[in-house]
C-alpha cells in the first residue's frame, strides 16, 4: 500500500521577519505623522506672525499719519514707510492713502455753522519675510479737523 504524503506548512521559520517588518512600516507610519502634523503647527505660526507683524506696521502707519496730518496741505500722493520705520524691522513697511475728504460733521459744543472736516484714510501694512508669507492688514483711520465754519464749505 502506498501512503500518500500531505506536505503541511507548519514552520514558523518566516513569521519573525514578517511580524518585524509590519512593526517598521507602523512606526515610519506614525513618524510621518508627527512630522506633518509639526509642520503643520510650524506653518501656521508662521502665518500668525506674518500677520502680528503687518498689524504693527499699519499701527505704526497710523501713529505716523496723526504725528504729520495737516488739515492745510493735504498730501496729493500716498505716504510709504519712513526710514525710522525700516530701521525696526526691513520686512514690515506701510502704505497712508491720499486723504479723502468726506462731509463736514457738527461738533459737540459749538453752535452751527461751527463744524469739522472729515477725512477717511486707508493704512495699509504688509509684512513682506518669505517665512512668514507675505500677509497684508488694512485699518481704515477717520480724522475730524476744527473748529471750522461749515457754511462757507462747497456742499
Amino acid at each position: 500500500m502506498f501512503k500518500s504524503k500531505k506536505y503541511c506548512i507548519n514552520s514558523e521559520k518566516g513569521f519573525a521577519l514578517v511580524l518585524a517588518l509590519i512593526a517598521c512600516l507602523i512606526l515610519v507610519a506614525l513618524g510621518a505623522l508627527v512630522i506633518n502634523l509639526s509642520i503643520g503647527d510650524l506653518k501656521t505660526s508662521g502665518q500668525i506672525l506674518g500677520e502680528k507683524r503687518a498689524m504693527l506696521a499699519a499701527e505704526k502707519g497710523v501713529g505716523r499719519l496723526i504725528q504729520e496730518f495737516n488739515a492745510g496741505t493735504i498730501p496729493t500722493s500716498s505716504q510709504n514707510t519712513s526710514a525710522d520705520d525700516l530701521a525696526v524691522d526691513p520686512n514690515s513697511t506701510y502704505n497712508i492713502s491720499i486723504p479723502f475728504r468726506t462731509a463736514a460733521q457738527s461738533m459737540v459744543g459749538y453752535a452751527p455753522p461751527w463744524g469739522m472736516a472729515t477725512y477717511s484714510i486707508d493704512v495699509t501694512g504688509t509684512n513682506g519675510a518669505a517665512a512668514y508669507s507675505s500677509k497684508q492688514v488694512t485699518i481704515g483711520v477717520g480724522l475730524g479737523y476744527g473748529p471750522i465754519d461749515t457754511s462757507l464749505i462747497y456742499k
